[in-house]
């Protein structure tokens, strides 16, 4: 069995560095634009007839590959486009029942209703969150309307699952905080200045992760030699550092949530502006009382490092990986696939 890699953009480059073994296609990639501003409403108007035939280009790209390299399963994260009626598609997706803006929120309907269109033409879509309608980690991202006939809870799905160990509060720590930078342009950068320019007046000890894009202000600012910042760290290296850190602050995107998730951190979430899943992920998993939340637009370091010391979280323990419930599922489906297509 040889398993293979698709992907463009920053996301294929970070899955060319952590598996460089494994063939790899470069496929069609669209990325979503952001605006400077926090509302992202036009933004996202503007780009509907783009992310449309982003859609129907990577379907195309799939019908070729699959023809030409014998492909018999394939897995899609969030990818829309990629299912193909004569072999086993898997999609993945926390957000089945997508938020929008709020000048927008008239169309979530609408919008469920045309996405289901193409994630019913998958062969099963994965949900990687717990089935409990109180105790999950989604709210009504997936647990809104009437699953589609093809949708299963699978629980929480974290790149941290096959190492061993998580946080006891009790390790010695490596930094004061953790800043940990992701997302799109530019409110990344954006983020960036922000929490730079703040932890540049203070003594901590601070490690700044840029993921796979370069720090910008790292040659900008006369920083103290209690700040490091890393440009992208192998999985092992990434998770050591969070385990031994005081505080980490980031983004609230749903893969994140799930590797913090994983190994018993909480932490400080600033949604991206205007980004409505995020926004309603840092107020829901903050009022669950897993994390606490603060506002890119007013975000004061001070303020949040005493909100995080005065906060109580709750011990995240029922939400864990289980990584042979996928594969389980995976190889039950492929045999009832090829079973039906004698």
């Amino acid at each position: 069995m040889e398993v293979m890699l698709a992907s463009g953009g920053k996301a294929g480059e970070l899955l060319k560095t952590e598996f460089p073994a494994l063939r790899f296609f470069d496929m069609p990639s669209f990325t979503i634009r952001y605006s400077k501003s926090k509302s992202q409403v036009f933004q996202i108007i503007f780009q509907l007839p783009a992310i449309l035939s982003g859609i129907i280009k990577e379907h195309r790209w799939l019908k070729k590959t699959v023809s030409l390299h014998h492909i018999d399963v394939v897995i899609s994260d969030n990818r829309y486009g990629l299912f193909h009626k004569k072999i086993l598609c898997i999609f993945i997706s926390h957000q089945i029942f997508p938020l929008l803006p709020s000048g927008l929120k008239w169309m979530e309907p609408l919008v469920h209703a045309f996405l289901g269109l193409f994630v019913r033409s998958f062969s099963r879509c994965w949900i990687p969150d717990n089935e409990d309608p109180v105790r999950n980690l989604t709210g009504i991202l997936s647990h809104r309307y009437d699953l589609f006939h093809n949708a299963v809870f699978m629980g929480i799905l974290s790149r941290f699952s096959e190492l061993h160990g998580g946080y006891d509060g009790k390790t010695s720590e490596y930094y004061d905080i953790t800043i940990v930078l992701s997302g799109p342009e530019p409110q990344r950068t954006i983020l960036e200045e922000i929490l730079v320019r703040q932890i540049e007046e203070t003594t901590y000890k601070t490690a700044i992760i840029c993921g796979l894009q370069q720090p910008v202000l790292q040659n900008y600012y006369r920083l103290s030699s209690t700040v490091d910042f890393y440009y992208h760290l192998p999985v092992e290296a990434f998770r050591d550092i969070l385990l031994h850190t005081g505080i980490i602050i980031c983004r609230s995107g749903y893969s994140t949530i799930m590797d913090l998730i994983e190994i018993g951190r909480p932490a400080i979430l600033i949604p991206t502006p205007g980004q409505s899943e995020q926004e309603y992920l840092a107020g829901y998993l903050s009022q669950q009382g897993f994390f606490c939340t603060m506002n890119q637009q007013y975000f004061n370091l001070r303020k949040a490092l005493q909100l995080y010391q005065s906060t109580k979280f709750s011990r995240p323990e029922i939400f864990i990986t289980r990584t042979e419930n996928y594969l389980q599922d995976l190889f039950k489906l492929y045999h009832q696939k090829k079973k039906n297509c004698r």
